[in-house]
């Protein structure tokens, strides 16, 4: 039985040694670029901060106010609706999931009174049941200077 299981191994091991093995020999380690290596940046008190370590405006958010359209567990009317008030509002509608419901949001007013004045407007269009409530909105992006 020994004998058989060694003429089977060195038969699966003979055609193996057949194949010669060819090694890409193009690579040249002259032609190799290392790259630029980035020390830390070291500040002092009294420099301004580069403009790659400033906070993105538009990622930025503060307390505010958004007026709710609607509570619902259906993805499909929360979607008709978004469709409906997006072009109305710049884009400044969202749907947000907080199980089980899909909550319709608008705007990201900073005061209450900017936030009343779209509640009235929403319910102009018809949805009368929209009230505001105080969460975290997006901080408008600042204008650029030319």
């Amino acid at each position: 039985m020994r004998i058989l299981i060694s003429l089977l191994a060195l038969l699966t091991l003979l055609p193996a040694q057949k194949k010669k093995i060819k090694f890409d020999e193009s690579f040249d380690p002259s032609t190799l670029r290392e790259p630029e290596i980035k020390l830390p940046i070291i500040l002092r008190p009294d420099e301004p901060l580069p403009p790659e370590f400033l906070p993105a405006d538009a990622d930025t958010v503060v307390e505010g106010f958004r007026v709710q359209v609607m509570s619902t567990q259906k993805l499909e009317e929360a979607n008709r609706l978004f469709g409906e008030l997006s072009p109305v509002f710049n884009g400044e509608v969202y749907i947000i999931f907080d199980s089980p419901n899909y909550k319709l949001r608008v705007g990201n007013f900073r005061s209450r009174s900017a936030a009343e004045q779209a509640r009235k407007r929403i319910a102009g269009l018809g949805h009368r049941a929209a009230w505001i409530i105080r969460t975290q909105v997006k901080r408008a992006a600042a204008p650029r200077r030319p």
